[in-house]
C-alpha cells in the first residue's frame, strides 16, 4: 500500500513544488491566484519518442548505470481522448478550434501527437491565466514538435504576441550511423501576453564582430553622429540576433553537469530571465 502524500498547494515565492504542475496550477487558480508571474521558462517533453535515464545512487547497481527519469512517448489513451473531448466541448478553451481541426488529421496519422498536444494545451492555458499582462513566456523546443506547438502558441497566447523564435544552436558529437546532418539545434518560442512587455535591450548586445565596423543608426543618419560617438556606439554593441551559438550544452560544464539527459545550461536560463524580468519579478518554471 502507498503511503498518502499530502501536497502543500498553496502558493509561495522562491519555493519549489513536487506534483504535476496542471495540479498546482489549478489549486492557484481555485484560490484566485492569477496575473502574478512576470516570466514562464518551460522546457517540457519535447515528444522526442524517446525513454531518458538518468544517474542515480540507485542506478550504480543497472547494467546501464541509469534509471528511468521520465518517458516522452505518448499514445492515444482513454485519459488522452477524454482530454481532447473536454477541450473541443469547451468553447472558452483557447485551443478549442484548433485542436477540432487538427483532431481528424491527427487521430488518422498520429494520435501520438495529438495525446502530446492536448497535453500541452491544457497547461499552456493555465500559464496564460498566471502571467501578468505584461509577462512574457519562453518554450523550449525541438523539432520534433515545434510547427504544432507553434499554431498551439498562436492560440493560447495569441499570434499577435509572438515576439521572437530563437534558435539555440550547439555543438557535440554526432552518430557515424546517420544519414542526414547532424541535429544540434533547440526551438525556444518567446510570446508576450500582452501588447507591452519586457525587454531589457541593454543587457542583450554583443561586441561587433569588426571593431572598426560603423553602427547602423550612424550609417543611417550619415554624419548625425561624430566620431566619439560612433566608437561609444561600438562598445556598446549590438542587440543579439535571435540565433545563439555561443552558449554550450550543460554537458559541456563540469560544474554545472548533473547527469540530467536534458539539463539546460545556466547561461541559457541567465539570459532569458535578463532579458525578460527584472530585480525582484517573479519566474515560474512550471
Amino acid at each position: 500500500m502507498k503511503a498518502e502524500i499530502n501536497l502543500n498547494l498553496d502558493y509561495t515565492p522562491n519555493s519549489a513544488y513536487y506534483g504535476d504542475c496542471t495540479d498546482i496550477m489549478k489549486a492557484w487558480e481555485n484560490a484566485g491566484v492569477q496575473g502574478i508571474i512576470d516570466l514562464i521558462y518551460l522546457d517540457p517533453p519535447f515528444n522526442s519518442n524517446r525513454n531518458y535515464g538518468a544517474p542515480t545512487a540507485k542506478a550504480k547497481d543497472s547494467d546501464t548505470g541509469s534509471m528511468d527519469a521520465f518517458t516522452d512517448m505518448w499514445t492515444y489513451d482513454q485519459q488522452a481522448y477524454e482530454r481532447t473531448e473536454n477541450i473541443c466541448k469547451i468553447t472558452a478553451h483557447p485551443a478549442c478550434e484548433l485542436i477540432s481541426g487538427l483532431r481528424g488529421y491527427l487521430e488518422e496519422r498520429d494520435d501520438g501527437m495529438l495525446a502530446y498536444l492536448t497535453y500541452m494545451a491544457d497547461r499552456l492555458w493555465k500559464m496564460h491565466g498566471l502571467l501578468k499582462e505584461t509577462g512574457s513566456i519562453y518554450l523550449h523546443c525541438d523539432p520534433s514538435a515545434n510547427y504544432y506547438l507553434r499554431m498551439l502558441m498562436d492560440a493560447v497566447f495569441g499570434a499577435k504576441n509572438f515576439r521572437n523564435e530563437i534558435v539555440w544552436c550547439y555543438t557535440g558529437p554526432g552518430s557515424p550511423k546517420m544519414r542526414q546532418f547532424s541535429r544540434k539545434s533547440d526551438t525556444i518560442l518567446w510570446y508576450s501576453k500582452g501588447k507591452e512587455w519586457i525587454f531589457n535591450k541593454s543587457k542583450m548586445r554583443t561586441p561587433y564582430k569588426d571593431p572598426k565596423q560603423r553602427p547602423r543608426k550612424a550609417f543611417d543618419t550619415g554624419d548625425a553622429f561624430n566620431p566619439e560617438e560612433i566608437q561609444a556606439m561600438r562598445e556598446r554593441g549590438k542587440v543579439l540576433e535571435n540565433w545563439w551559438t555561443d552558449i554550450a550544452i550543460a554537458a559541456r560544464s563540469k560544474k554545472e553537469w548533473l547527469g540530467y539527459p536534458t539539463q539546460k545550461p545556466m547561461k541559457l536560463l541567465d539570459r532569458i530571465i535578463k532579458a525578460s524580468s527584472n530585480e525582484g519579478d517573479i519566474v515560474l518554471d512550471p
